[in-house]
């Protein structure tokens, strides 16, 4: 998969089919829209693309208004290829948001991309200040002779699937109900940094993960995890916390990796969360946290996924 931010690499191919959208998390509803994509693709003989955008549009028409991200460019990129998307086209909001619907479709998804058809969901908005919808891409559509697929809401047990529900059940812990939504499981990646050495005071090493802050987290607590480093998973017991046991007041992330013994230092790794053990507790004494941490680590190998 070609992963794009300029017409002039998108020129390179001579038409293409698109699917619009913000792709935050590539959830099942997003998976829909690019099997829609891929099926047309194929049937009008042309390239597959995935148009959105490297930035979050909320980030810059509200900028005040913190949005967390279900997944990193990265993430979303890896996902999309899995998928068989030939083309990630990363675009810059600020370059078409003062454009109205038909300038949009008109001057960009023709006249830059030479698209024969268009995918979008079925709440799609585009346009200056969001003034276009499905309906009115199907009308544009028509006027120009090119063909647009609307695709209906994907229901996950009566609930329509998006990203706001996924950054809710995320928020909450409830990160094995995520499973259901996302098609996979629920994960982030971060550089392994020098943390207070707590881990290794007690004989259990843990790495302490850097993310992006704009990426969400689960709610603080101790979670069954596995953890990929380079292209193997290890069994492995995270938390979300501040320690309070040794006073800690910032957020950190620690895993607690099985059957690994290497220095990962500086290595990018990626954390699966399964599901949520429980909340992180203020203990009485290092030793009872120790005695707990054994107990959370024994849960994890007791565990089986269904």
């Amino acid at each position: 998969m070609r992963i794009l931010n300029t017409y002039e690499q998108a020129a390179e191919n001579k038409s293409y089919c698109i699917a619009l959208g913000s792709f935050d998390g590539v959830h099942a509803g997003h998976q829909k829209l690019i099997e829609v994509l891929e099926y047309n693709a194929e049937n009008i003989g042309c390239a597959s693309m995935v148009y959105t955008f490297g930035t979050h549009p909320r980030k810059i028409l509200k900028p005040e208004r913190l949005i967390h991200m279900i997944t990193s460019n990265a993430k979303r990129a890896e996902i999309m290829d899995e998928l068989g998307v030939d083309v990630l086209y990363l675009e810059d909001f600020q370059k078409i948001m003062n454009l109205d619907a038909e300038q949009f479709f008109r001057d960009i998804l023709i006249e830059k991309f030479h698209a024969k058809c268009i995918v979008v969901g079925y709440n799609f908005n585009f346009g200056k200040n969001g003034e276009g919808d499905a309906e009115k891409l199907t009308q544009l559509g028509n006027k120009y002779g090119i063909k647009v697929e609307v695709v209906p809401p994907v229901l996950i047990k009566d609930k329509v699937v998006s990203s706001s529900l996924i950054r809710h059940k995320i928020h909450e812990g409830n990160v094995s109900e995520v499973l259901q939504y996302l098609s996979r499981i629920y994960s982030i990646e971060g550089r392994v940094i020098h943390g207070k050495k707590n881990g290794m005071s007690m004989g259990i090493r843990t790495a302490n993960i850097e993310i992006g802050k704009e990426i969400i987290l689960p709610k603080k607590g101790v979670y069954i995890t596995d953890t990929r480093i380079d292209h193997h998973k290890y069994k492995s017991v995270t938390n979300i916390g501040i320690n309070p046991t040794f006073q800690g007041t910032a957020l950190s992330i620690e895993t607690h990796i099985l059957d690994f013994d290497g220095d990962l230092y500086d290595k990018d790794i990626e954390v699966y969360f399964i599901k949520r053990l429980r909340d992180e507790i203020l203990f009485n004494s290092k030793e009872e946290l120790i005695d707990q941490i054994k107990n959370d680590i024994q849960a994890r190998l007791d565990f089986k996924m269904l």
